[in-house]
Formats: structure tokens, sequence, C-alpha cells
């Protein structure tokens, strides 16, 4: 198949970052592609993007990736957010730094926290392209193990939505709706991340338990995004189940109808006709009144249409979220809205391309052709314009201190 030249692009950018080798610490081989030349490590949810883009051009290396991911998998069925397979000498100050208090206590080499669990979304996208009912008796299990993980582990009230206990967890990180919960009501980004380092210490304290750390009662965030991804990749296990049992299809096709009815259910605010995170504290239920990409993920999932009628309400105005290269991170009448794209506080108005890939595929779903042609024809131009980068701001589509050459830009193709 003849590629795009923006395609062949994508494809020698994640070849560039390709790592691969035996880890000694491990003892195991390793392959993945880096996020990009800073971020040397294997993130979780950037994997995940970066199999989904693979599978188009060479699926033997996506699955090489998935298969890399996975095998840090442990026995209660948890996948971490960083696999540390080489030490680096420059990675000793960041991990002193931050990533000594995040790594899991009883597998040194990588973290205790999670990420987007879009792995699901992954593994249809790698069955797509090689169509082996070998491969789902394989690989179906483990990642449905995944899930049973996130719902026995982060399910707290039974409610059937999961919690993060960090920020990162969000893979938003610095995004401003995290600021509340430190009672950082002013939203500034420097508290919050002061805060972060402190809760990290606290967790590290506990030995990452997750019972003691919800007990600790610092951070316990549903986030809606997460929420959303996580109801994604359930609809695509179900569909997977299909081929090879039908009641386990069943049963996991009716946890993502609970898990989306529960999004509606909880988090939509009727008076702003928008989705609102929450959070718990003290034994009480906060909503998280903050506008921002987040809010508008409900859309990708098949929601009634008078939820998607105000999502696109809120995307297309020009006050919010429809930008000059949108779609950004926090709605511009927000008082939390940066952009900072000139700075490392992420997701404070940047637009990113992972976001709005998933905006992009909500809006066909639900057949808003033109809306997601506009969304895919800026979104392309930024790309054009500065190259496959971290994030962009949305007024002038430069990157500002965005990483070059980034891995998970490339979905920037599957739009």
């Amino acid at each position: 198949m003849k590629h795009t030249a923006l395609e062949e692009k994508a494809l020698d950018l994640l070849l560039a970052n390709k790592k691969e080798g035996y880890s000694r610490h491990l003892k195991r081989p390793y392959f993945y592609f880096a996020p990009d030349e800073v971020h040397y490590h294997q993130w979780f949810w950037d994997s995940c993007f970066h199999s989904i883009v693979m599978s188009g051009f060479r699926p033997e290396l996506a699955l090489k990736e998935f298969e890399t991911l996975l095998s840090c998998q442990t026995d209660t069925g948890f996948i971490p957010h960083i696999i540390f397979w080489k030490w680096r000498l420059m990675d000793i100050y960041q991990y002193l730094k931050s990533w000594r208090k995040e790594v899991h206590p009883d597998f040194h080499y990588f973290t205790a926290e999670i990420q987007p669990p879009v792995i699901g979304i992954t593994l249809k996208r790698i069955y797509d392209q090689v169509k082996s009912i070998d491969f789902l008796k394989k690989y179906l299990p483990p990642v449905q193990r995944y899930f049973d993980y996130l719902e026995k582990e982060r399910d707290i009230d039974g409610n059937k939505l999961i919690s993060v206990i960090t920020p990162m967890e969000s893979g938003m990180d610095m995004a401003p709706q995290f600021d509340l919960p430190f009672d950082n009501f002013k939203n500034e980004p420097g508290v919050t991340k002061g805060k972060i380092s402190e809760m990290l210490a606290q967790y590290k304290k506990v030995k990452w338990d997750i019972k003691k750390i919800f007990n600790l009662d610092i951070f316990n965030f549903e986030d809606i995004a997460v929420n959303t991804i996580y109801g994604l990749s359930l609809e695509q296990l179900a569909s997977l189940w299909e081929y090879i049992d039908k009641d386990k299809a069943e049963k996991v096709r009716e946890h993502y109808r609970t898990v989306k009815e529960k999004i509606i259910e909880k988090y939509w605010d009727s008076k702003d006709r928008i989705f609102y995170g929450r959070y718990f504290k003290g034994g009480k239920e906060f909503r998280v009144k903050i506008k921002t990409v987040s809010s508008l993920f409900p859309l990708c999932l098949d929601i009634p249409e008078k939820y998607v009628e105000a999502l696109i309400t809120h995307i297309v105005n020009k006050d919010e979220f429809w930008l000059d290269y949108p779609i950004p991170s926090v709605a511009r009448n927000e008082s939390s809205f940066g952009p900072l794209t000139d700075t490392r506080y992420i997701w404070r108005g940047t637009t990113w391309i992972n976001t709005n890939w998933f905006l992009a595929k909500g809006l066909l779903r639900h057949g808003r052709n033109n809306i997601y042609r506009e969304l895919k024809e800026k979104t392309l131009k930024l790309i054009e314009k500065h190259g496959f980068c971290e994030y962009y701001d949305p007024f002038t589509g430069e990157p500002g201190q965005a990483m070059r050459n980034f891995g998970w830009s490339t979905l920037a193709i599957d739009i």
C-alpha cells in the first residue's frame, strides 16, 4: 500500500524512537517506541497509541510493543504506567526528583501507578490487522485481567466508575481540575506541583498500598476522560470476546453499558449542560466545575442525542473550545486557562493531538461530519506547520516548550 508523505513521516518518527534490547534488571527482552528523545522509557498510554498507529504500517511491530507492555503485568492484573527497561546516567536526576517516590515497592523497575486504559482499543486495532483467533486466545485474557484489576481495586464506592489516585494517572498531569483536591482553588500550577510531590512522599511511606492510600484521603478523583476510555475499551473487549466466548462477551458488554450510564448519571451537569468530574474528600463528594477537554470525552460513547448536541455546542463555542487550533485542554473562558505553552505546566489550555483524535472519533460516531472535517483539517495543519509535537498553542499553533518528534502525535494520520 502506498503511503502519503505525512504517513511516511509518522512511520519514520516512530522507527527513530525505537528502543530494543535486553533488560539486565528485568531479565527479559524489550521492544517499544519511546515518546521522544527526552522521555526514553516506556509509558503505558503512549505505547498503546504508538501500537495503534504502527498497526496500520507494520502490525508485527505493533504487536512487539504490545507484548513488551504486557510482559510487566503482575499477578493482580496491574500494568504500570512507566517501565524503566534501561537506566541512563541522565535519568538519575529525574529518579531522585520524583520517580523514586513512584516506584512500585515490589518491582523496582516500574512505577506503582496506572494510566488511562487505552489498551482495549489497542488490542482491537491490532486484531483488525491480524484477524487471528489464536491471537485473541493469547492476548484477550491478560488484557481482560487488567480491567478486572481496575474494577476490583479502583472502584472504591462500587459504582462501576474508577478513581485515579494521582493526577499523573489521568495522563493529563497538571490539568486544572486536579488543583481542587489539593485545596488549590486559585488554580496556581506551582502549588499543585508542590502538593503532588508531598502526596507521592506519603504514598511511598505506605508502600503504595491502595487501601491505605484511599484512607489517606489525599487524592481520589473520578476523571471523565479516564472513565470514558475505560468504557470505550470495555466496548472493544466485548466485541472481541464474541469470537471466542459469547457469554463473556455479554458480561463485558453489560459492564460497558453500566459504565456509560454511570458517566451520565454522575458527571452530567444539567445547568451547564456539560460533564464534570468529581473528587472525594472527608467522606464527601465534590463536583469540579471547570470545563476541560475531559468534559467533552463522553462524546466518544454512544450517548443519547441530547448530550451530543450539548457537547457540540461547547466545542464550537469560540469563547470555549473552538479556537484557532482546537481543541484546547481547557475552555478559553475558564479562569484557569493558560495556555502556558512556554512552560512545562502542561494541560492548562494547550491543544493535544491524542485528545483531538478521541474527539474526532466521537464526532464521526455521531455523524457530525462537517465539524469532524474542520477539526481534522486544523489538526493536520498543526502537523504540517510544526511537525509532530507534544502539544500546541491553541491561538498560534506554536509548540513552545513541547517535546518535538513526539510519538503519540502520529495519531494525526488516523484522525
